[in-house]
C-alpha cells in the first residue's frame, strides 16, 4: 500500500505532466488570431510641386516627425517622367524645377537622418493635368516592335538615372515600374532592363503591379518582392460592416497568397488607400471624391485590411497612400474627402496596426 504522501506525489507528477503536454501543444498550434509584424510599415509622401513646399523643404521635415509618431518606418517618394500621350515613344524626365535632383536627394537625406528607410517609386505621368482614363500609363503599349523598342530605350534611360540616384543617396528599395499594364507583358525587355538596373543599384527591387495584373507578370523571379498597388473593391455597399469588408478581402487574399507561393517571394502592397467618403471600398482606385464625408468608412476599410492579413506572413509590408510634404498647400482641398489619413480616424487604425502601443493614440 502506498502512503498518503506517496499518493500525493504521484498525483502531483501526473497533473504536472498533463499541464506540460497542454502547454507544449498550445505552443505548436498556430493561433489564427496571432498577428505578424510587418517589415515595411510605409507611408507614401507625395511631393507638392512648388519650391519650398515639396521634397527637401522645411514643411516636409515637419511631416517626417508626424510619420515617425504614427509608427511608419519606411517612406515612399514618387518621382516622375512624362509623356505627351500614351502613343508617343519618348519618355521625358526633368522639366519640373521643384523636383530637381538636389531637392530629392535632400529629402532622402532628411528621412535617413530621422531614422526612416526609403522606397523610390518612379511614375509616368501622361497629358499634363488631364486625367483622361484612356490616356493613363496602364494603357501604354506598342504592337509595332520598332516603336516598342524606342519606348523601352527611352524608359531605360529614365529608370537608370533613377537607379543611379537611388544608389548615390543610399535608397533602400527601388520600384522599377509602376502600373505599366500594357508593356509589362514583354518579359524579355524587362529581364534586360532589370539586369541593367542591378548593374548600377545594389538595393532591393520590386515592380508595382496594378491589382491582380500581378498574376500576369512573368519577371518576378528577377526581383526581390512582388509589388501590388492594392486598390480592390471590397463591397458594393455604401456603409458595409467591418465583417463584410474583411470578408471582401477573401478572394484577393487567396490569389495573392498563391502568387507568393508560386514565386516563393513575399508581397508588398506598394500602394493601398481609401478615400474618407461613404462607400470608399466600392471603387477605391477612383480619384473623384463623390459621396458624403466619412472618416468612419475609411477607418473601417483599413481595419478590415489589417484583420484580413494579420496572420499572413507572406505580406512583408504596406505603403499607405498618401501624405503630402505640405498639408497646408494647394492640396488642402483634397484632404477632407481625399485619400490621406492625416489626423483622421484611419490614422488611429494604422497606429495600432503598426504596433506603436507605448504612445498615446493620435487625436
Amino acid at each position: 500500500m502506498l502512503s498518503s504522501t506517496a499518493k500525493y506525489i504521484i498525483l502531483f507528477i501526473a497533473i504536472f505532466a498533463v499541464l506540460l503536454f497542454i502547454g507544449s501543444t498550445n505552443f505548436n498550434t498556430p493561433n489564427s488570431n496571432q498577428s505578424h509584424d510587418l517589415t515595411y510599415k510605409g507611408a507614401v509622401l507625395a511631393h507638392i510641386h512648388r519650391i519650398g513646399n515639396g521634397y527637401g523643404s522645411t514643411p516636409s521635415k515637419e511631416m517626417h516627425k508626424h510619420l515617425n509618431e504614427i509608427g511608419y518606418n519606411f517612406v515612399q517618394l514618387n518621382t516622375f517622367a512624362y509623356m505627351w500621350d500614351r502613343k508617343r515613344t519618348k519618355v521625358h524626365s526633368g522639366g519640373d524645377p521643384s523636383m530637381a535632383t538636389p531637392f530629392v536627394e535632400s529629402e532622402i537625406q532628411n528621412l535617413h537622418e530621422m531614422g526612416f528607410k526609403v522606397m523610390l517609386k518612379p511614375h509616368i505621368w501622361i497629358g499634363g493635368h488631364n486625367l483622361d482614363p484612356d490616356n493613363w500609363r496602364s494603357k501604354i503599349d506598342f504592337e509595332d516592335p520598332l516603336k516598342r523598342r524606342k519606348w523601352f530605350d527611352s524608359y531605360t534611360e529614365f529608370i537608370l538615372s533613377e537607379a543611379e540616384l537611388a544608389q548615390r543617396a543610399g535608397v533602400e528599395m527601388l520600384v522599377v515600374g509602376t502600373e505599366l499594364v500594357g508593356v509589362s507583358k514583354y518579359t524579355d525587355e524587362w529581364d534586360k532592363l532589370i539586369k541593367k538596373i542591378r548593374g548600377v543599384y545594389s538595393g532591393k527591387l520590386t515592380y508595382a503591379a496594378e491589382g491582380m495584373n500581378a498574376q500576369k507578370i512573368e519577371f518576378w523571379d528577377d526581383l526581390d518582392y512582388i509589388g501590388i498597388d492594392a486598390y480592390f473593391p471590397l463591397s458594393d455597399k455604401n456603409s458595409p460592416s467591418l465583417e463584410e469588408l474583411t470578408q471582401g478581402w477573401t478572394k484577393y487574399e487567396s490569389e495573392i497568397r498563391a502568387l507568393s507561393e508560386k514565386y516563393d517571394k513575399q508581397v508588398i502592397f506598394t500602394e493601398i488607400g481609401f478615400k474618407s467618403v461613404e462607400g470608399t471600398a466600392i471603387k477605391p482606385w477612383e480619384w473623384k471624391q463623390d459621396g458624403k464625408v466619412s472618416q468612419e468608412d475609411q477607418a473601417l476599410a483599413f481595419e478590415a485590411t489589417r484583420l484580413a492579413f494579420r496572420d499572413k506572413p507572406y505580406l512583408a509590408g504596406v505603403f499607405v497612400w498618401k501624405y503630402f510634404t505640405d498639408m497646408n498647400s494647394y492640396e488642402r482641398g483634397n484632404v477632407e474627402k481625399g485619400f490621406t489619413p492625416y489626423r483622421k480616424k484611419a490614422e488611429n487604425v494604422i497606429y495600432e496596426w503598426f504596433g506603436i502601443n507605448d504612445k498615446e493614440a493620435v487625436k
